[in-house]
């Protein structure tokens, strides 16, 4: 393959696309159907492509999260793949890590009060478990969470 067959990249189309869908989201934020701090965060200059198209939720209180303190859980299919089988086993490090930040960047609000762990949460929270702009919406609902981040 020489240089004339690769496609040329549509950087203008990107951007125009990009555009377009926050101003999906600030409508979404401007009719109730999406809160205010996640359409923030989605439409962020730091958010990336994929926090833009994919969005993300957050549960209303920390109380609501009642999930297992160990053994073994079940991973929701959206959420597994090779690294992360459909069973973590909370006891492990790794896996608890993986599993609570595929829940934080990937997981439904109803998966996050099901699967994860409040006390658990609290004490993981200083190894940031997922990028600044999803953080920074938990924090702001969550002050708690600050505070267990400068432990």
């Amino acid at each position: 393959m020489d240089d004339t067959e690769r496609p040329i990249p549509d950087f203008s189309r990107a951007a125009r696309t990009r555009v377009h869908q926050r101003q999906c989201v600030q409508q979404a934020v401007n009719r109730g159907l999406l809160a205010p701090d996640i359409g923030a965060a989605m439409c962020s200059a730091d958010a990336g492509d994929w926090l833009t198209f994919q969005g993300f939720e957050v549960v209303t209180s920390l109380e609501d999260l009642c999930g297992p303190s160990s053994g073994t859980v079940t991973v929701p299919d959206r959420l597994a793949d090779r690294e992360l089988h459909v069973q973590a086993n909370i006891d492990q490090p790794w896996q608890r890590l993986q599993f609570y930040r595929r829940l934080l960047l990937r997981g439904t609000a109803a998966q996050q009060s099901r699967l994860l762990n409040r006390t658990l949460l609290q004490q993981m929270w200083p190894q940031r478990l997922g990028p600044a702009t999803i953080l920074h919406v938990w924090e702001g609902r969550f002050p708690e969470l600050r505070t267990a981040a400068r432990s």
